[in-house]
């Protein structure tokens, strides 16, 4: 079977890092790049997480650094009205405490983020190849909605953008938006009407095949080598922040990326897909960044946009474990 060619953007976190070590490990897929954005955390950390990342999984990837600021969001002082924001940062003691880890706990390699920005890597690669590529987004859509906005002409060259992002009923950063919509709607929507073709998996989604409780994280760490070690680390240490943030008792969190990837593994893991009109909230009040779904029926869903609406968790778990298992 021919790998798919994909180019992965990422504001690498923790469960971006499941997404990539699970791409990086599939005979199915081939990682072009590593385009990096600000989200999770800032861009420089999203680099170096990248490499880091990279090479604890044996892969001589070239990683780009992108756009460390969104298009247009934070040029309107005051934008954010909501006042039932997540907490995503707390101060204990002088420490900051993050909701993802700024810098993954492994090895800087010798390789070093290239010259080039991230969005001209995407233009002139997509420009300049001979077969559609695939581009996974998991983290604010700044660097493909710039790279769209900088050449439209691209996307005839784009085989499926995987976007992690929006949420079908409800937010996380706030009640309506999901994190990555929020952190840029302009993007968002840009890259939501571009007229490229979308699998979008919302929170939802994510969070009934992605969830992995104790029992989930020990099967990780059984499988005993040292990938799935920093996974069950990483993920631990994502629950006890999330406990610290939200003052409640988590015992399980949710790897949403990975749902997101998944399915360039393995479309079995798509239980229920739905081709619906969507835009994405842009107007700066309480709905800022909020995925907005008709599904009135009155009006043609002329963008291709597949939404997940339901994922497989049996299947999403066996697929990590296997891929561990195997590296």
């Amino acid at each position: 079977m021919e790998k798919r060619k994909v180019i992965f953007d990422c504001d690498i976190g923790c469960d971006d890092a499941v997404a990539l070590i699970a791409l990086l490990l599939s005979e199915n897929v081939e990682v072009m790049a590593i385009t990096c954005v600000k989200g999770n955390v800032g861009v420089k950390d999203v680099v170096n997480n990248a490499l880091k990342v990279s090479h604890l999984c044996k892969k001589d990837i070239p990683v780009y650094e992108g756009c460390s600021e969104p298009m247009v969001r934070d040029l309107l002082k005051g934008r954010e009205h909501n006042t039932l924001m997540q907490r995503v940062k707390m101060e204990i003691d002088g420490k900051q405490i993050l909701i993802h880890d700024p810098s993954f706990p492994l090895p800087l390699p010798e390789r070093k983020v290239e010259e080039k920005h991230a969005c001209s890597y995407i233009i002139d690669t997509l420009r300049n190849t001979k077969e559609k590529i695939d581009i996974c987004a998991v983290g604010p859509l700044t660097n493909i909605a710039m790279a769209l906005r900088l050449d439209p002409t691209i996307v005839n060259n784009i085989e499926t953008i995987y976007i992690m992002g929006g949420g079908l009923y409800i937010g996380n950063r706030t009640p309506l938006a999901e994190a990555n919509f929020y952190d840029d709607p302009e993007a968002a929507e840009i890259v939501l009407t571009s007229g490229a073709h979308i699998v979008l998996c919302p929170i939802e989604a994510c969070e009934m095949g992605g969830t992995y409780d104790q029992k989930d994280l020990q099967d990780i760490k059984d499988t005993d080598n040292k990938i799935a070690d920093f996974l069950y680390e990483e993920l631990q240490g994502y629950i006890n922040r999330c406990n610290i943030l939200f003052k409640g008792d988590v015992q399980s969190c949710c790897v949403y990326d990975y749902v997101a990837v998944a399915p360039l593994i393995d479309e079995s893991i798509i239980a229920e897909m739905h081709r619906d009109v969507a835009h994405v909230d842009i107007s700066a009040g309480m709905a800022d960044g909020q995925l907005v779904i008709d599904r009135r029926g009155m009006f043609k869903a002329e963008k291709p946009i597949d939404i997940i609406y339901k994922a497989d968790a049996d299947k999403l778990h066996k697929i990590l474990l296997d891929l561990l298992k195997n590296k």
